[in-house]
């Protein structure tokens, strides 16, 4: 870029291009010779530079690095600050020799080059060192978030701005606050008193995942909320690391606690609590005009604690159950020329829209104000896959890309078997360093709509800071790679810089992140007789000792050896009619914890699975042979454990080899109507000889209990019908789409399939 040459032009005795060890990535990073000497104090020339950078680097450098930060005007600092024009908006470099000179275009740019500064020290106390380089940045991308839900579990003030520090080191810019939800309402409205004495406590909280069966309760008062001088002092600490907070205030759905605070808004008028339950509700925001004026008046007070563009309103997941029985709904349906209760939705955030207008903000919402007709100047923010924010983007509305595919931080983040309790999905690090926020299916101008993305962290199985730090890092710094960086390293060069830089920068901080990257990772292939199993694992793990527990009914056969990286372990397949459990405990050389693999030989067991029709790429596991793995899906779901399609029909064949008698067919389903999960309408066998003339065996039915031979499933299909052939030959006819009354209504469901057990007599 032209405009860049009078910077670069006197650097060009940096001519290395090397892995930069800071994330995310510069545009430029170039080695020179040897290195900077820092010592344990860095002298710093005052003059150019931002009160609030000076205090963010006298924070970093004194408390996490122990390095002595002397400010003083004089000629001979190390470290020279200029303010230059004519550049980005965002535009910083640095330039390491003899002394360390930072240009840069605004104060927020100023702000990132500290955060990159602190970066490139190495070394520890009193022998720290930087490599002599010349970095030169800016982003890609305008929104760079993260999202915290404060509803289902409160984060106090205090928390909230830690959680803001984590992101200004990674060159955050949107922190979206997630302030109400059914489970909680956080923040104060004085025309509103009730809000928060009724709607921010609940009596209980649901123990546990909340499809276990039965459901237990904590039965404890729990709650809290954020004063308007709280909210106000939030926002001035954001505003110094130069983050802009996007207050959420869920409407119409995912609003049990304003009702219960209020019950005349709902349809019904019924008093109701606030629920300690996770999921979502009939109840809602009625359309009426006393509805609408009352979250006028809220979104009045939001609008005087919050400067940021955007208003963010929720609009996702609204059951339209209460208004399709609601006369004062269905009255504003004919007289508006309405078709149905989509288009009253799209009427309701219609009138938020004109409201922030004309207030002079922007409205943003979950991608179902699409649904009706999206409000002429509204944003949208996808998270159903990219496929709203592609049809947003096409009507020219503006876009934040935040997928659940890849930005949905609740998810796993590993198939480690001791990952701590999530709500379900699979997300590793390596799946959020591939986010595009761009889809290809957009030409350059569409792509100029999207406006960026964001990671979400819902809080239902994240109660305290802990376990928040583990869920976002270090995933938050591949999304931070990806909405910055505009030509994206390698996940290796990614990989490199995370593991020898910044799990130590992130220890100095004491962020409590999740090492998953490092455990070990259980590989599955097909063999002639069954399986063959692997492990591989980062930081020289190996050897480690294996042991192995195989269980036939009653009897117990164990053994252990040393297992060295690459090694292969056989589990054969069954004959007949019989099951084998085999437990696989492997312990590492950098650990001492246990990991215990799983495995269930069963008749099929990596038997050829074809699938016909092809599983959503997101939830394609390992293919066909996730369905004969010997890993049985579980609840919470886990991706990597199923298969996951949105077709009507879905077809898959499997290939026993010989002609059998075949006893009994088992097939396993997820049924979590939460997620949109939802258990099939009917599934066909057909068995063949020959793959030319197939006949239809049975209807599989679905099974009274949880146990296969003592394995639990959590909803299994299964025949006792007999049949006889070679090959075996699915349907499975799922729903046409999600029935009233329940989370998505009237979308296309998922079904989710997983092991494939065969019974057979020779």
């Amino acid at each position: 870029m032209k405009f860049f040459f009078s910077i670069v032009f006197g650097c060009v005795f940096f001519n290395l291009v090397a892995q930069s060890p800071i994330i995310p990535a510069p545009v430029v990073y170039k080695t020179g010779n040897g290195t900077l000497f820092i010592g344990n104090s860095l002298t710093i020339n005052p003059i150019n530079l931002p009160e609030e950078v000076k205090t963010f680097l006298k924070k970093e450098l004194t408390l996490y690095f122990q390095v002595n930060s002397v400010f003083s005007p004089t000629s001979n600092t190390l470290v020279r600050f200029k303010k230059i024009a004519n550049t980005p908006p965002d535009f910083y470099s640095i330039t390491v020799n003899e002394d360390i000179l930072i240009q840069y275009s605004s104060n927020q740019s100023c702000f990132y080059a500290a955060n990159s500064l602190v970066q490139l020290l190495q070394g520890e106390p009193d022998n720290y060192f930087i490599t002599k380089c010349f970095v030169q940045d800016y982003p890609k991308f305008q929104w760079r978030g993260l999202h915290l839900d404060v509803a289902r579990h409160f984060f106090t003030v205090e928390e909230v701005k830690r959680f803001i520090d984590w992101m200004a080191l990674y060159k955050f810019n949107t922190f979206h606050w997630h302030l109400t939800d059914d489970q909680g309402w956080r923040i104060e409205i004085k025309k509103y008193p009730k809000l928060t004495e009724v709607g921010a406590w609940r009596d209980s909280t649901v123990n546990g995942h909340y499809t276990d069966e039965p459901r237990s309760y904590s039965v404890k008062k729990y709650g809290g909320f954020y004063t308007q001088e709280e909210i106000k002092e939030v926002v001035q600490y954001a505003s110094e690391k130069f983050i802009t907070i996007v207050p959420e205030i869920e409407m119409p759905g995912h609003s049990r606690a304003a009702l219960a605070a209020y019950p005349h808004l709902s349809c019904t008028g019924k008093q109701l609590e606030v629920p300690g339950l996770w999921g979502v509700f009939e109840d809602v925001f009625c359309a009426k005009e006393e509805s609408l004026d009352f979250l006028k008046d809220v979104l009045s007070e939001v609008i005087d604690l919050f400067p940021s563009t955007y208003i963010h309103i929720g609009g996702d997941e609204v059951p339209k159950t209460r208004w399709n029985e609601c006369p004062k709904c269905q009255k504003i349906v004919r007289e508006n020329g309405l078709k149905d209760g989509h288009e009253l939705q799209a009427f309701f955030i219609q009138k938020m829209d004109e409201f922030l207008n004309a207030k002079g903000k922007k409205l943003i919402g979950w991608d179902e104000i699409l649904e009706g007709g999206l409000s002429p100047n509204a944003a949208v923010m996808s998270w159903r896959g990219m496929e709203g924010g592609v049809q947003a983007a096409k009507q020219q509305h503006m876009v934040v890309m935040s997928p659940g595919s890849h930005c949905y931080f609740d998810h796993y983040q590993s198939d480690y078997p001791n990952e701590p309790l999530a709500i379900g999905g699979f997300t590793p690090i390596e799946k959020v360093y591939e986010f595009q926020p761009i889809p290809a299916e957009l030409s350059a101008q569409e792509g100029f709509y999207i406006l960026g993305g964001q990671a979400n962290l819902w809080t239902e199985y994240i109660p305290n800071m802990a376990k928040l730090e583990y869920m976002t890092y270090p995933r938050a710094l591949a999304l931070s790679q990806v909405l910055w960086t505009e030509t994206k390293p390698s996940f290796a060069d990614f990989k490199f810089s995370l593991e020898n830089y910044h799990f130590d920068f992130l220890e100095r901080h004491n962020i409590h992140f999740s090492k998953a990257i490092h455990a070990p990772k259980m590989h599955l292939e097909r063999s002639p007789d069954g399986l063959q199993i692997r492990f591989s694992a980062d930081k020289n793990q190996f050897p480690v000792q294996l042991k192995t527990t195989s269980r036939i009914g009653d009897s117990v056969e164990d053994t252990s050896r040393i297992y060295k990286e690459n090694d292969k372990v056989e589990i054969a397949r069954t004959v007949g009619q019989e099951l084998v459990a085999h437990t696989l405990e492997l312990k590492g050389n950098m650990t001492d914890v246990t990991t215990a693999f799983r495995i269930m030989a069963h008749p099929a067991l990596g038997i050829p699975v074809e699938l016909i029709t092809k599983p959503a790429p997101q939830y394609a596991a390992n293919g066909g042979l996730t369905l004969v793995d010997g890993v049985f899906g579980s609840k919470p779901w886990r991706g990597n454990e199923w298969l996951g399609f949105d077709e009507p029909t879905i077809e898959l064949q499997a290939d026993l080899s010989r002609t059998v008698k075949v006893d009994r067919v088992v097939l396993n389903f997820l049924n979590d109507p939460a997620s949109w999960i939802h258990l099939p309408n009917s599934v066909e066998v057909w068995v063949s000889r020959n793959k030319k003339r197939w006949k239809k065996m049975a209807e599989l039915q679905q099974s009274k209990s949880s146990k296969e031979n003592g394995v639990k499933l959590p909803t299994a299909f299964y025949t006792s019908n007999k049949g006889k052939g070679r090959y075996i030959k699915l349907i499975i006819h799922a729903k046409s789409e999600i029935p009233a009354a329940m989370p998505g209504e009237g979308n296309k469901p998922w079904t989710f399939l997983d092991e494939l057990v065969l019974f057979y007599r020779k």
